[in-house]
């Protein structure tokens, strides 16, 4: 049986051609498309699709809205579709944390051009959704409909540390790395490089989220950035974020890796490269095997390296490709993942493991 679709979107050319793309993939079934949030959730309501793809700025209830009533009321794996600019990042992260499980970011304007290789992005989101076991976690009652206040951040004496703490995410990693962050302790004393899959124009929004949420400070990297003890710096979007033979960040653009630029892979084996065994790493949720190369080179070099465990990914694909390469030295659920990360820092990698 075909996954069953219901598309929610103000613009008449992208209702169709979502309906159109999903209709040619011959893989799922449209239920239904509707132009505002309200009609929308009651299409939702009635229909219980399997998927739906929600336009974020819409007329009568916009797309936050429906989302947060669908995740309370009938949990639902949710594919925002945004506007590629950086108006288009906040809201966006938000619907993100709020419990969407990916996004697609379309061209500005409605030139049909403009969406040419699109469609095929889309659909790999979608089946990704399919393969997913996030609906497995949410239910009416773990779906709040407004964010829960998390508590602060624990304080803890860390020491002076040479070591360089290495981060790679994509697909579901927005909001692990929003949780990890909040887990970071005040006073973190080792400095992170990180790489998400995200189109360029939300990096700085990414940035300034995790900075509201935090005690870490985040900042998108230029090139000929240092690293800084207890701070962070997240490759911008549409280049490799590399380190070069000084320890300084070179930016590259050059081809895509595994079909994605920033690539962590780019991140690790230079890193590798430089610090050896001074490197710890985690590899978060998200779609593919990148980072997995990587990671194997630094546990062969005597670095250390965690893996988010199925059990709190939305994605298992980055984890278990590492995993299955050899890069993975232990596998923790996300709320045990910055405290592991910790410990290997105070007290050593053999304490964490």
């Amino acid at each position: 049986m075909k996954p069953r679709v219901v598309v929610i979107d103000d613009s008449p050319f992208v209702r169709r051609l979502i309906v159109d793309w999903l209709t040619e993939s011959g893989e799922f079934e449209v239920v239904g498309s509707a132009n505002n949030g309200r009609e929308g959730l009651a299409m939702v309501k009635a229909q219980r699709p399997d998927l739906v793809t929600l336009d974020i700025e819409m007329p009568i209830m916009d797309g936050l809205t429906c989302l947060r009533h669908i995740m309370a009321e009938c949990p639902t794996r949710v594919i925002m579709v945004s506007s590629l600019t950086e108006s288009g990042a906040t809201p966006t992260l938000e619907a993100l944390e709020i419990g969407a499980f990916d996004y697609f970011a379309k061209p500005n304007g409605s030139s049909s051009i403009k969406f040419i290789g699109c469609q095929e992005e889309l659909i790999a989101k979608l089946q990704a959704a399919v393969g997913s076991a996030t609906m497995r976690r949410l239910t009416p009652a773990a779906a709040p409909a407004k964010a829960v206040v998390q508590a602060p951040a624990p304080k803890i004496s860390m020491p002076k540390t040479d070591r360089v703490v290495l981060l790679a995410s994509s697909t579901g990693g927005p909001k692990a790395l929003a949780a990890f962050w909040r887990d970071l302790p005040k006073g973190f004393s080792a400095p992170i490089l990180m790489v998400q899959h995200m189109p360029e124009s939300f990096m700085a929004s990414f940035a300034a989220r995790l900075n509201s949420i935090g005690t870490v400070p985040c900042q998108v990297a230029k090139a000929g950035d240092r690293l800084v003890p207890g701070v962070a710096l997240m490759a911008p979007g549409g280049k490799h974020m590399m380190i070069d033979a000084h320890g300084a960040i070179v930016l590259d653009d050059g081809p895509n890796l595994h079909g994605v630029k920033p690539a962590a892979d780019h991140l690790f084996l230079t890193a590798a490269a430089k610090w050896g065994d001074r490197c710890l790493g985690a590899i978060f949720t998200g779609m593919g095997r990148d980072g997995a190369e990587g990671a194997k080179v630094i546990r062969s070099k005597g670095g250390y390296m965690i893996g988010e465990s199925e059990e709190t990914c939305v994605v298992y694909g980055m984890p278990r490709a590492a995993k299955e390469a050899g890069g993975i030295d232990r596998e923790l659920p996300l709320t045990a993942m910055a405290p592991a990360l910790v410990t290997a820092i105070v007290k050593g990698k053999n304490v964490a493991a």
